[in-house]
């Protein structure tokens, strides 16, 4: 069963703290532990494809399997990486669905800029459950170090958020700092994301009971007063400063 109505991204920043980018082998491992972690949702680890010139040349070969990533996935990342220089890379991979049931995932690098891991996906139920998506931002942000991840739909984040310049709140929203609900009373849930003992993080929720709609706009109104008290008590960081 899916919903053909129900879009949803997952969109997660970060920083190379090193002054070149990592190996592709060493990426695309964080991408494979992504793509473990999906299994959650339903996400068969072996039904990834890479990114290809052409839908055919992609399905000829799995990105992952049990062990890691491919041999023929890094092989095709470092043919494509020889043409894009040393100082940006972008690796990404798909289910092999477009549309509906259709999912994507893909990670942009620069030395000095902000990074971004996107995924995306289109009428997928599991995505409707709240444990289940808060779960897979935990895992995100643990992944990839995260300065932040924002949760929600595209047309939220492109058109209705209050601040262009920082994250949007959209249904969730991690930032690695602990956050309580005197300073964010609007929150409908805050989710703490440890690390062993310590909190690393937060994820702030604005809507618990549905999945976040921006057709609606008690969700919309929701997420915004988020972004507004967040940013009230400079909580909220500028893209730039991420």
């Amino acid at each position: 069963m899916t919903n053909m109505a129900f879009h949803l991204n997952i969109d997660v920043t970060y920083r190379v703290a090193a002054p070149q980018l990592p190996t592709i082998e060493s990426e695309y491992d964080r991408l494979w532990q992504f793509a473990n972690v999906l299994t959650r949702a339903g996400f068969p680890v072996d039904k990834w494809y890479p990114a290809a010139d052409t839908e055919k040349a992609s399905l000829l070969n799995a990105a992952f399997d049990a062990n890691g990533p491919t041999s023929a996935a890094i092989a095709m990342a470092k043919s494509s990486a020889l043409s894009n220089g040393t100082r940006v890379r972008s690796l990404g991979v798909w289910n092999g669905l477009e549309g509906d049931g259709g999912a994507a995932f893909s990670d942009s690098q620069g030395i000095d800029s902000v990074c971004s891991v996107t995924f995306q996906m289109k009428g997928i139920v599991g995505f409707q459950q709240t444990t289940l998506v808060a779960d897979v931002v935990s895992e995100a942000a643990r992944i990839w170090s995260a300065s932040s991840v924002q949760v929600g739909p595209f047309k939220y984040f492109s058109q209705q958020q209050a601040f262009e310049k920082r994250p949007g709140a959209g249904w969730m929203l991690y930032l690695p700092r602990v956050l309580t609900s005197r300073q964010v009373p609007e929150a409908a849930s805050l989710i703490p994301v440890m690390d062993g003992e310590l909190q690393k993080g937060t994820i702030v929720v604005s809507v618990v009971d549905e999945p976040f709609s921006a057709a609606k706009e008690e969700h919309v109104a929701a997420a915004n007063a988020i972004e507004l008290r967040l940013v009230d008590q400079d909580l909220l960081p500028l893209y730039a400063e991420l």
